[in-house]
């Protein structure tokens, strides 16, 4: 009966482990990704970093914009925390760049004369969502109808 119980644990033990790989496999980011990601007219990309981890893994994630044609980086920020960040996303049409924590909410690097510079002034824009945004969060038929600014 021992035997019987253990196996059945290990089964339990293994199923959980399987569906959390699963879930993590289809996170929904929204509109913001943590890979490399293109301006609307690929002049620019940005990259995010993790600097000063932890033991556990967690240290604050840098946010690198390079020019495309010479990967030459032309500004670099400190948007949040590792654990709480949830990526980047380009407007559309301009080279504003915006950034989604799950503590502070989604901030905005508005590009002004030549250089970004945060501001709390921007609304964030309807087409770009928010990875908290519930109504298309919980239907996945939605998720491919949702903006992103270009990767590789």
């Amino acid at each position: 009966m021992k035997r019987l119980i253990l196996v059945f644990l290990m089964i339990l033990y293994m199923m959980t482990i399987l569906c959390f790989a699963a879930a993590e496999s289809n996170v929904f980011w929204g509109s913001f990704t943590p890979e490399k990601t293109y301006s609307f007219d690929h002049r620019y990309y940005a990259l995010q970093t993790v600097e000063n981890p932890t033991r556990t893994g967690s240290g604050m994630i840098r946010v690198t914009i390079c020019l495309t044609e010479t990967d030459e980086a032309v500004f670099s920020f400190l948007p949040g925390r590792s654990w709480d960040f949830w990526g980047i996303c380009w407007e559309s049409d301009s080279y504003n760049i915006w950034t989604q924590s799950a503590d502070t909410g989604c901030h905005c690097w508005e590009y002004l004369d030549g250089c970004w510079q945060q501001t709390e002034t921007l609304k964030l824009p309807d087409y770009i969502v928010s990875r908290y945004d519930n109504i298309i969060r919980s239907n996945p038929e939605l998720w491919d109808t949702v903006y992103h600014s270009p990767t590789d």
